[in-house]
């Protein structure tokens, strides 16, 4: 039953990915926590975030005829390396999970002591089980606390994210300040762009911090190639509720159906080349 199911839910679990993890952790992870001195607003001294909330929306153009969009809301407990989301995925990923018409749904998602587990009702019928979980395997395991490290003092301290790009040759513009969520902001845009394989990819992202240096809301896009043509992509996540109480619940065992991560990885593989002209 996993071969029938492979790359069609595993499809799925990629636009959770971009959606979340992507659109969260990738906006900083690159980003070194190295403080920097920002002109445009006095701030306090930045630190690392404990726990905070966040909602976001993804859209990806040229993959498909119409254009994919997701959005979601999430939390995540950074002391204890745990965050959890419910992403409103598109028709045409609950379509490639199982057979029948395309429906749009809501996945859930959580990412706790190093396994990752998958709630996707079109797919439960045929596992048997509410969710599904995969245990990552040990190199990613150890990883994860330095990840979530990194991600919590980079969310504390937005000027790192600005003095980063300065260093390595982006283009940076104050947006100055404005109300952003409800919150007096100051923002800054950085724009970079880069070449591979004879073809430029532009990327932009706008950061909003508070009066604290931390991050209110980042949006960024991209746009490229592929061999079929145009790519484009759009995220935008919103952060709130900085250091009040997380709740991140793992399924019961009894509701959760195993798959080894050798398994995933071996479809993962299948799935790539199933994508055409990207």
């Amino acid at each position: 039953m996993l071969k029938r199911l492979s790359t069609k839910w595993l499809a799925t679990i990629g636009i959770v990915g971009l959606a979340g993890v992507g659109a969260t952790v990738g906006l900083v992870n690159s980003v070194g926590a190295t403080p920097g001195t920002s002109s445009s607003v006095s701030r306090e001294a930045a630190s690392p975030v404990t726990t905070a909330s966040f909602k976001f929306s993804a859209s990806v153009s040229g993959l498909t005829p119409s254009a994919l969009t997701a959005t979601g809301t999430g939390q995540a407990d950074f002391q204890n390396h745990a965050v959890s989301l419910s992403i409103n995925a598109p028709a045409i990923a609950h379509g490639l999970i199982a057979s029948g018409p395309d429906s749009p749904g809501v996945i859930n998602a959580t990412l706790s002591g190093g396994t990752a587990y998958l709630q996707i009702p079109s797919l439960a019928s045929k596992m048997g089980t509410p969710w599904i979980s995969v245990a990552l395997p040990s190199e990613a395991t150890s990883a994860v606390p330095g990840i979530f490290t990194k991600v919590a003092s980079a969310l504390g301290n937005v000027n790192a994210i600005v003095e980063f790009a300065k260093a390595h040759h982006a283009t940076v513009t104050s947006l100055g300040s404005a109300i952003v969520d409800s919150v007096q902001a100051t923002g800054n845009k950085i724009v970079t762009t880069r070449s591979h394989s004879g073809k430029s990819h532009t990327f932009t992202m706008s950061v909003w911090a508070d009066s604290s240096d931390r991050l209110v809301q980042a949006t960024v896009t991209s746009s490229g190639a592929t061999k079929k043509g145009p790519l484009d992509f759009t995220a935008t996540v919103d952060f709130t509720s900085y250091g009040l109480p997380a709740t991140i619940t793992v399924p019961a065992p009894s509701q959760v159906k195993a798959i080894p991560f050798s398994t995933v990885k071996m479809f993962l593989g299948m799935a790539h080349h199933r994508v055409p002209g990207v």
